[in-house]
């Protein structure tokens, strides 16, 4: 084929000059940041995200591969104002180019933000900030346990706080990083050996203000399950006031700043002195009361036992009749039965064999059927028989009958 001669020597074809194209862009745009409003917000099945980035004049595809998991749930969508780090590719097949984003932050919120906003949502669907799970703290307790830095004022300050409002309380100081890589593992092993130890009755974490990376130790997961898994009430004192940290939502309690962490675990012993005073002065008032209420009873009581003397004397007088009646039919009734007891001894003695025996009587029975002969019938002349006397008997053999 014939070309201009105006025309350059060189001719790409498509999938030629897209790879020169590519590679070019590559080389030149290999780690870029680009600003832009989210729209076309897609997330396929495959868990990769597909977007575009736009401005007022200009548009530009993108995508994140595995994007499910690494950002909370709605986080990012259409109309978020974003940063995207990555590079730009050319997909060659369709000729065109887009950026392949590692990292997207959102305006105003940082990947440490974005990683804290997912573990607060993570645990907190784990059911690790549900209030049914706080424990309250001890009204009074006899030592309390702080996690901090012996160097920070934080600590100086929690000190004067305690004994200005309670002198002579304990306390146990676990000292530890508060900000660094081994912080969290400090924390979480100052936690531990509160719970091993159990010589607290309350434990504060403390720690001063800082930025978010100043207060990371705070926001990881292991400190926010060793907080949760805790024994001992755990109250958390970390930052300023308006800093919010995950081991904040973990704890039983969150205190604004240490200094009210430990303004809450204590009770002002000049307070406490004022309630023992006063619920003192309500029990001795309840027992007089008590008392003068019981004198009067009594005195009712004894007025009445007066005014009915005569009424208890009236029923002594009926209860001795009634005793000597009882006393008087009861006599009759044994002269009774005595009588008849004599008269139904006197038939049984009649009736006794051995007084029968006793006038001259006797009783024959056969000696081989020990049945007692009523009449001369029963035997036959030589059989035997025995004869019971009054005292003593006889073996005899029988001679003769006779009929009468």
């Amino acid at each position: 084929m014939e070309y201009p001669s105006e025309w350059p020597v060189r001719v790409f074809s498509v999938s030629q000059l897209t790879a020169r194209i590519r590679d070019s862009i590559y080389r030149q745009f290999r780690d870029v940041v680009v600003e832009g409003e989210i729209s076309n917000f897609k997330v396929y099945p495959s868990g990769h995200l597909y977007f575009t980035l736009k401005d007022d004049a200009s548009s530009l595809k993108a995508v994140m591969f595995n994007y499910l998991g690494k950002y909370p749930d709605g986080l990012i969508k259409d109309g978020s104002a974003v940063l995207c780090r990555g590079r730009i590719d050319v997909y060659e097949k369709r000729g065109e180019y887009r950026l392949l984003a590692d990292e997207i932050e959102v305006r105003g919120r940082g990947l440490l933000q974005i990683r804290f906003e997912m573990l607060k949502q993570k645990l907190l669907g784990e059911g690790l900030f549900d209030a049914a799970r706080k424990r309250p703290l001890p009204f009074l307790p006899r030592k309390i346990g702080i996690v901090t830095s012996p160097a920070g004022a934080a600590i100086r300050d929690m000190l004067k706080i305690i004994d200005g409002k309670f002198g002579n309380m304990q306390v146990l100081i676990y000292p530890t990083r508060v900000q660094g890589d081994q912080a969290c593992a400090e924390v979480v092993e100052a936690i531990d050996y509160f719970n091993r130890e159990k010589e607290v009755d309350v434990i504060i974490l403390g720690r001063g203000g800082g930025s978010l990376e100043d207060l990371a130790c705070f926001n990881e997961e292991a400190v926010a399950r060793a907080i949760c898994a805790s024994g001992i009430p755990v109250v958390s004192g970390v930052g300023h006031e308006i800093d919010f940290t995950i081991a904040d939502f973990a704890a039983d309690v969150r205190a604004p700043t240490p200094t009210a962490a430990a303004d809450m675990v204590v009770r002002d012993k000049k307070e406490l002195r004022e309630m023992l005073r006063g619920a003192e002065q309500r029990l001795v008032g309840l027992m007089r009361k008590r008392l003068e209420s019981s004198r009067l009873l009594l005195y009712k009581e004894i007025v009445e036992l007066k005014d009915r003397k005569a009424f208890i004397i009236r029923y002594k007088m009926y209860l001795d009749e009634l005793s000597n009646s009882l006393y008087n039919g009861f006599s009759a009734l044994l002269a009774e039965k005595k009588v008849s007891l004599r008269g139904a001894s006197q038939r049984l003695d009649d009736l006794n064999p051995e007084n029968i025996l006793r006038r001259g009587y006797s009783i024959t029975v056969r000696s081989d059927t020990r049945v007692v002969v009523k009449d001369s019938g029963q035997v036959a002349e030589g059989d035997r028989v025995s004869v019971r006397l009054y005292r003593g008997g006889l073996d005899c053999v029988v001679e003769k009958t006779q009929q009468s």
